[in-house]
């Protein structure tokens, strides 16, 4: 659930956990997980109950709220790090043991990333239905949903797999260490594999009423597609103080995005302090499987010509609010493109690693991005377009 003006965000993902869930297949009256990692825990005054931070606690008949403490978290991951580090001994663990878990909060995303492991391994424990993710409060939406391959990239430059394999080889001592970096690399592909996956992940954005609204979830949703997310819903948040069904702001919504699914809450009279009140905000959604996103959908095709004059195109939908926000460049396998000032990394098909990028267009929606051959690596004998 994420809200691009941030506020009322998570009043819309409570009601939308206490909501029956709809799909294809039905609901099977099993338990929803709403989880926030807002440090205000505004999740538990909107439900008025004591939360305990990462413990399950029960909201409802049918919904959990897990507030997760993502200091708590690191604390516990460092204190699995810091021992084998601490044998290893050496330059390679120099002042490891010393360092207390709170200093590591400068790491870039490491509380966000342990927060996702815990969301994933709550999504994989067939203990619910439905896992709701609270994004609002302290954090930001768009960098918490980036940040396994922000992680993954960082350790790898810090101590890339090659270094691991020939340390530990070379000192048996650095094995526990690597083997736990080697976890947290794996951790950052699992959830960024779940992440693109739009039969289990859906992003529902929360829509502000105004220009700031509309411009703000043009951005999210060009970010969301290039981060290959599917997003299925737009919640129109109406704010209080608007009438209780405002059909211009619902219209509104249908005219500008008219492939998603659009809903408007209810605007209460006062702040909702019980599942009943929760439930006349109306923001239930459909969770049906859909189709991949964005860059995950992309597909290779050859245009012309074989060999060194062959000319391959890359193309996915990307929506692109601002065109002077889109750049491109080239990290070894990977495409990097930037979209509203957020770069990601796009895995590059293996017939197009052996090309570069000869020039780029984006027209009817699509982003089109055409590759020849670089005479330096491509082979004697051509290979076959095999878009993997």
């Amino acid at each position: 659930m994420i809200g691009p003006g941030g506020a009322g965000v998570s009043t819309v993902a409570a009601a939308a956990a206490v909501a029956p869930p709809h799909s294809e297949a039905g609901g099977s009256g099993g338990r929803t997980l709403l989880v926030t990692l807002d440090r205000f825990r505004q999740a538990a005054r909107v439900f008025g109950v004591y939360s305990t931070p990462g413990q399950p606690i029960p909201v409802s008949q049918r919904v959990d709220l897990l507030e997760i403490d993502t200091l708590a978290l690191l604390g516990d991951v460092w204190a699995l790090l810091r021992g084998p580090m601490a044998l290893a001994g050496g330059s390679a663990a120099a002042g490891v043991s010393e360092i207390d878990p709170d200093e590591l909060t400068g790491l870039p995303g490491i509380e966000q990333l342990l927060a996702w492991r815990r969301i994933r391994d709550e999504a994989v424990s067939g203990a619910w239905e439905r896992v709701v993710v609270d994004c609002s409060g302290s954090i930001d939406a768009v960098g918490f949903l980036g940040v396994a391959e922000l992680v993954a990239g960082y350790l790898e430059k810090i101590w890339p797999r090659h270094r691991r394999l020939a340390g530990a080889s070379e000192n048996p001592k650095l094995t526990g260490a690597a083997a736990v970096v080697d976890a947290l690399v794996a951790d950052c592909e699992d959830i960024i594999g779940l992440l693109v996956d739009p039969t289990c992940v859906h992003a529902h954005l929360v829509v502000p009423p105004g220009v700031h609204g509309r411009e703000m979830t043009q951005r999210h949703l060009a970010v969301l597609a290039l981060m290959g997310i599917s997003t299925s819903t737009l919640i129109g948040n109406p704010g209080a103080g608007r009438p209780a069904a405002d059909d211009a702001f619902d219209a509104e919504l249908a005219r500008d995005h008219p492939g998603l699914t659009t809903v408007v809450a209810q605007s209460l009279s006062s702040p909702p302090r019980t599942v009943a009140a929760l439930r006349k905000v109306g923001v239930d959604f459909s969770d049906a499987p859909g189709p991949p996103a964005g860059s995950h959908a992309a597909e290779v095709v050859l245009l012309s010509g074989s060999g060194l004059s062959a000319v391959y195109r890359l193309r996915w939908r990307q929506p692109l609010p601002d065109p002077r926000t889109l750049a491109l460049g080239r990290s070894g396998d990977d495409l990097l493109v930037t979209v509203s000032g957020f770069r990601h990394r796009v895995p590059l098909p293996s017939v197009l690693r052996r090309c570069s990028v000869r020039d780029a267009r984006w027209e009817d929606g699509m982003l089109n991005i055409r590759f020849q051959p670089d005479p330096r690596v491509w082979p004697r004998h051509d290979p076959e377009v095999d878009g993997e």
